[in-house]
């Protein structure tokens, strides 16, 4: 099965070293693929593979689902035919080793490994120079490597949040290593979902640059770093594409991961680096349970629940200040009074709607619950991504 920058997907079924079968899931037709192409399959072909219970009308019904990325499509798929979505792998190596941890799991009529002519050995994979280049970086500084979809490298901190640097493909030989920190106070903490799903969040490295120097990044350096990609199919190539992406990763987001070591310093991050992060949704707003990257509840986690509202305000002004003595685009000391006023307003609001949940019973009592349930889930979704909590 290939799968191509998350629109659509080859699948194809062989039989005796024969193409038996070939489906196209998702949307193929900007690949030269036409919008009528059957996605169906030949049901005998595929039937005999069905799991027990299920029939060829639910993968067929799968198959034609118009998602937005073939990857969930697959993801639903799988059971179907009887394969864990937790087995989904991008690489045979890391197939190979789920398969050493369980008995029933049996590889078999796999393609023989491409390899380098050159030098007679495996081709490195994105996800196996990841590994090896970021996994000896990250492992002694407490990361873990997450049993996730997609390659992640996860650090839990304080009880209460993770630190994660991940592996974003962009195509065949270009790469980008993102990251992010979320609290186990927000509705959910997906990363089995495709990355393009937590890009809000989880970050690249020109962003953390340019969101920690907003007002005087370097255009070309940022645009040097958005991407990393290597000219050739080589390990030498891969590997210096990996050595530069973890050099930046070095430069610009560890230090910033390392001023974050508490809960209250998760208010100053998010503020820089993913400002959304910070809205507070209680139990009076009906929709905030559908809102999974939002983690402004854990205010009421921290001695003063007041904290989150005085941090940002504190951030926002001193932000406007800058603006004023640099003059930026125009800013000018009465721009500053007047933003300083605002910026008040806003804190003002902020506190009201966080003493009106905390001085009512009923209020605090589900937001209190609603906190606990938030907590108990990700605290499990971490377990079984590896890490040690």
């Amino acid at each position: 099965m290939d799968v191509v920058d998350s629109d659509f997907a080859v699948l194809e079924l062989y039989k005796d070293s024969s193409a038996a079968d070939t489906v196209i899931v998702g949307d193929g037709s900007g690949y030269g693929f036409d919008e009528g192409t059957s996605k169906k399959g030949k049901r005998d072909c595929w039937e005999q593979l069905l799991a027990s219970g299920k029939t060829w009308e639910q993968l067929s019904e799968k198959w034609n689902k118009d998602g937005v990325f073939v990857e969930d499509t697959l993801y639903e798929a799988a059971s179907v035919l009887g394969i864990e979505p937790k087995y989904m792998v991008s690489d045979y190596e890391d197939f190979e080793s789920e398969a050493d941890e369980d008995t029933n799991i049996i590889p078999m009529f796999f393609k023989k490994k491409i390899t380098d002519s050159k030098v007679g050995k495996k081709k490195l994979t994105l996800n196996a120079a990841f590994k090896q280049v970021f996994g000896e970086a990250l492992e002694p500084l407490g990361f873990v490597k997450a049993k996730t979809k997609y390659p992640h490298y996860i650090r839990f901190v304080d009880n209460s949040f993770i630190q994660i640097i991940g592996l974003k493909k962009e195509s065949e030989n270009v790469f980008n290593i993102t990251a992010g920190i979320a609290t186990i106070y927000r509705s959910e903490i997906n990363l089995n979902c495709s990355p393009r799903m937590n890009c809000n969040w989880m970050i690249g490295i020109s962003e953390f640059y340019k969101r920690s120097h907003v007002y005087d990044y370097d255009g070309k350096y940022r645009s040097n770093i958005m991407n990393f990609g290597f000219p050739k199919f080589e390990s030498e190539s891969i590997i210096n594409a990996f050595e530069r992406a973890l050099n930046e990763v070095k430069k610009w987001v560890l230090p910033e991961f390392e001023k974050v070591q508490t809960l209250s310093d998760v208010i100053d991050y998010l503020y820089t680096f993913y400002f959304s992060g910070l809205d507070i949704f209680g139990p009076d707003v009906q929709f905030y349970r559908h809102i999974d990257d939002r983690d402004g509840l854990f205010c009421f986690e921290l001695d003063d629940p007041y904290e989150i509202a005085d941090r940002r305000a504190k951030n926002a002004i001193k932000r406007a200040l800058y603006k004023a003595e640099h003059n930026i685009n125009g800013f000018t000391e009465a721009d500053y009074v007047k933003s300083c006023e605002d910026i008040k307003q806003s804190s003002k609001e902020r506190k009201e709607y966080i003493g009106n949940i905390l001085n009512n019973k009923q209020l605090h009592d589900e937001t209190m619950a609603e906190i606990r349930r938030r907590k108990e889930k990700n605290i499990g979704i971490l377990r079984s991504y590896g890490v040690d909590i």
